[in-house]
């Protein structure tokens, strides 16, 4: 049995477009969650840097997040929003213990 992907998305949005930047996660979260292969999709704002935004993801395995990252809600938040952004880090995660 395969374990869950665990991912941590970091977004750092352009100086003055932190808001812009907010609606759209929220609009990518609530299709997000839809797919079958989502376990867990969580939008959080830094405290200490309010143009960080982090979400907490949890993907069934490798194939759901490659299905996630083809889908059309997730395509058009890169075309839509790329120039807004500063910059997007992925970290993925092994699990331990």
């Amino acid at each position: 049995m395969t374990s869950p992907l665990h991912l941590i998305a970091h977004i750092d949005a352009q100086p003055g477009q932190a808001e812009a930047v907010e609606a759209a996660l929220r609009e990518l979260v609530a299709a997000s969650r839809s797919e079958p292969g989502c376990l867990q999709y969580d939008l959080h704002r830094d405290r200490a840097d309010a143009l960080r935004f982090v979400m907490l993801e949890t993907w069934r395995d490798d194939a759901a997040l490659a299905a996630h990252q083809a889908t059309t809600h997730y395509r058009h938040f890169g075309d839509a929003h790329g120039s807004r952004l500063k910059g997007v880090t992925l970290t993925l995660l092994e699990h331990l213990a």
